[in-house]
């Protein structure tokens, strides 16, 4: 489909207008073949304990809209991972070398957490949570130990420790850890049932204060976020579902001629677009697609 209309596109805007698209086009069909290929290795290895897990848009920069690189130290066992499909993808495209970009993307987790029953009961499941790389590292470290501090963490990670306390909101919001402060230090902890409990209403009121900030949308911000809110739905009621990085190239273009200025990076998208999830507007599927939610009657 996106083929067809490329070449649609390039009988109207002509070939050489249309360049830039149909490489980033190829990119996609590539990573696609890469992929599979890597992934049917790795399967056939009898050394292989696990599944591969990591799949990846490998794109050529110069075609794509500029990609922010925020540095971040991932944990051990998320790092070998995508060292595995970098040795892989070594031997496949020689000379040439993968160069991640940490901090994009999405994580699938199963992750236990604590919610209320029919009697308001705290009660314990394991469910499946999307998050962002970062979001995913973090947690990752109370594999280790099951209390860190938010300076433990940001050492561990290599984030400030602003951008620590944000992310690791999200997980005190999801009840997988709760909170407590040490001198002007803050501590996480993964939760048990008797802390759930203990900590029902100061724990998560102080992650929904974590999460504004997250969202960065203040008063002076709310008006132009309105515009941002309106161009999304307006590319998802055309072409139905997108993900982010698509959004995000599309607002650069569109917004760009309107009087806000469109200056957001794709980090400070995805938490816009996460805010709308989280008030029902969207929904944001397993494969990385962000749909308009539709209301059930």
């Amino acid at each position: 489909k996106e083929v067809h209309n490329l070449e649609l596109l390039k009988l109207r805007f002509g070939e050489a207008s249309m360049r830039q698209c149909e490489v980033m086009i190829k990119d996609i069909d590539d990573s696609k073949r890469i992929h599979t290929n890597i992934h049917s290795t790795l399967e056939s290895n009898p050394k292989q304990s696990e599944p591969p897990v990591v799949d990846a848009a490998i794109v050529s920069h110069i075609f794509w809209p500029t990609l922010t690189s925020i540095p971040i130290k991932n944990h051990p066992r998320i790092q070998s991972k995508l060292d595995q499909f970098s040795i892989e993808y070594a031997k496949l495209k020689n000379p040439r070398r993968l160069v991640w970009m940490k901090q994009l993307g999405t994580v699938e987790l199963e992750v236990e957490a604590y919610e209320e029953d029919d009697d308001g009961n705290l009660v314990s499941h394991v469910k499946e949570v999307s998050c962002t790389p970062a979001h995913a590292t973090l947690l990752a470290h109370f594999e280790d130990k099951c209390e860190w501090t938010s300076e433990e963490l940001a050492n561990s990670t290599e984030l400030p420790d602003d951008m620590v306390r944000k992310r690791m909101g999200f997980w005190v919001n999801q009840r997988v850890v709760e909170t407590t402060r040490s001198g002007e230090d803050t501590v996480y902890t993964l939760i048990s049932v008797s802390d759930a409990d203990a900590n029902n209403d100061q724990s998560f009121q102080h992650d929904d204060e974590d999460q504004e900030q997250a969202v960065s949308i203040g008063a002076h911000e709310e008006e132009e976020m309105k515009v941002y809110e309106s161009y999304i739905f307006g590319m998802l009621s055309n072409l139905g579902q997108l993900p982010l990085e698509r959004i995000h190239s599309m607002l650069k273009t569109f917004v760009a001629g309107s009087d806000h200025k469109y200056d957001k990076t794709p980090q400070q998208l995805a938490i816009f677009l996460q805010q709308l999830c989280k008030e029902e507007k969207l929904e944001f599927s397993p494969d990385g697609l962000y749909t308009i939610l539709k209301k059930r009657s």
